[in-house]
């Protein structure tokens, strides 16, 4: 499946990078689309500095870090940065560019008190970064609900059914963005 959304990449990656973002629905994709999201994926060796204005203008050192994100979502440019096409990767900065899209521009994660609440009563996390924050238990918990792992990452999986069990009321609120914010 093709997406809606403009992704710049070479044949490959935008192979592996449509597969993920097909697990979204063509509902997530077209909301992204009409924000304004774009996908690029960086070169062998491309600085996300040299691709991205916010963080070039930001001066940015974020690709002077001893081991640079895989990828990256930059809310003022509605821009997923992937240096990686993993699918952890890929549905987790997704995930952050589909909160924004559902909250107008702002993360929905920082401004609906249903995630709030959510996050605050969860005494366990889907994964462990799910943890670190509102954004991040977030993209953590969609990208459980679209079941997209990598084999060699150290975390447990994150499933729509693990996020079931660990997590019932952050479940019922992803399952209630996929089943009625997503499909009006």
């Amino acid at each position: 499946m093709e997406t809606t959304l403009p992704v710049e990449a070479g044949d490959d990656a935008r192979a592996a990078i449509d597969s993920i973002l097909a697990r979204f629905g063509s509902p997530a994709l077209a909301l992204a689309a009409r924000s304004g999201v774009r996908v690029v994926h960086l070169g062998r060796g491309e600085r996300y500095a040299a691709r991205s204005p916010a963080l070039r203008r930001l001066a940015s050192r974020i690709d002077d870090w001893p081991v640079p994100p895989a990828g990256l979502f930059v809310v003022e440019e509605r821009a997923v940065y992937l240096r990686s096409t993993s699918p952890m990767t890929v549905a987790h900065e997704f995930a952050h560019a589909l909160d924004c899209a559902l909250g107008g521009g702002v993360y929905l994660s920082g401004v609906d008190p249903r995630v709030l609440r959510a996050f605050r009563a969860a005494r366990a996390f889907v994964t462990p970064y799910a943890a670190t924050g509102l954004d991040e238990y977030f993209a953590e918990s969609v990208r459980a609900w679209v079941g997209a792992n990598d084999v060699r990452s150290p975390w447990p999986r994150a499933t729509r059914e693990r996020l079931r069990l660990i997590d019932p009321a952050m479940a019922n609120v992803v399952e209630s963005l996929f089943r009625n914010e997503l499909a009006a």
